[in-house]
């Protein structure tokens, strides 16, 4: 009877600290990942597109990337940017979308500036110093808008 109730309480636990888990993880922004059909959105034929790369796992810090980069671009186009700056999310996680690796050589999740002339990007910059600059949000902004402009 003493092992049955030990292996009961042992599994109790199991179970407790499984949805522990769950909800930090929830709590903590696993927030919906765009999906693959967004990264082939149409893109300007002139302008500018801001990418942010990531996977199916989201951290805090790789929340917040998207977060202030989402602002930049938002603060850029109210400031006057005539609607010629594009920013989505795309998923490396997806298949359709891991040529994107090769083109930009990532090795994380980043941040891609790109310009457009008509219809084909003539120039990239990689923004892989958004995880350097996360904790200062002017600097981060800065660097992002920098890049954009």
């Amino acid at each position: 009877m003493k092992k049955i109730l030990v292996f009961c309480l042992l599994g109790l636990a199991v179970v407790g600290a499984g949805v522990a888990v769950k909800r930090r993880v929830d709590a903590a922004g696993a927030a919906p990942v765009v999906l693959a059909e967004e990264a082939k959105d149409p893109l300007p034929a002139d302008g500018v597109v801001v990418t942010y790369f990531t996977t199916d796992v989201r951290c805090p810090s790789c929340l917040k990337i998207e977060a202030m980069t989402r602002q930049a671009v938002e603060k850029f186009e109210k400031e006057g940017g005539g609607g010629k700056v594009v920013f989505r999310v795309v998923n490396l996680d997806r298949p359709e979308n891991q040529h994107f690796t090769d083109e930009y050589s990532l090795v994380s999740k980043t941040v891609v500036v790109s310009v457009r002339e008509g219809g084909k990007e003539v120039r990239w910059k990689n923004l892989q110093d958004v995880w350097l600059k996360l904790k200062d949000p002017e600097e981060f902004e800065g660097y992002v808008l920098s890049a954009i402009r």
